[in-house]
């Protein structure tokens, strides 16, 4: 698996549960960080044990980026996989939804928030 789109997949599933911002924020971080590098560089530094060393990843990202460079899916995302999947979202109120007008507020990487524009 792609350590990147594990990571970005992982933020994604934080925020959809409303997780600390800044735990979001990690996952992003580090999901930049791997996209930054050089082709082959993280499995490099995997074999070298020092992906720890990069500025934006720590304990848990690293862990995640070995695991998806050894070809599996990494742990923690199947685990917020399955629980996103044990609460499926809500059905219903698309009458409602399609007569919301207003400005659109976010809080954006930008601003005070964590999410990416």
């Amino acid at each position: 698996m792609d350590p990147v789109t594990a990571l970005r997949r992982i933020a994604f599933l934080l925020e959809r549960s409303q997780a600390a911002t800044y735990r979001v924020k990690a996952f992003r971080t580090a999901a930049a960080a791997v996209d930054a590098m050089a082709s082959g560089e993280a499995a490099e530094r995997v074999a070298a044990n020092s992906l720890e060393r990069v500025a934006g990843i720590g304990p848990r990202t690293a862990e995640v980026i070995r695991e998806a460079l050894a070809g599996e899916t990494p742990g923690y995302l199947d685990r917020l996989e399955a629980e996103a999947a044990a609460e499926p979202p809500v059905k219903g109120g698309e009458e409602l939804f399609a007569q919301l007008t207003g400005d659109c507020h976010l809080h954006s990487d930008w601003s005070d928030g964590g999410s990416p524009i």
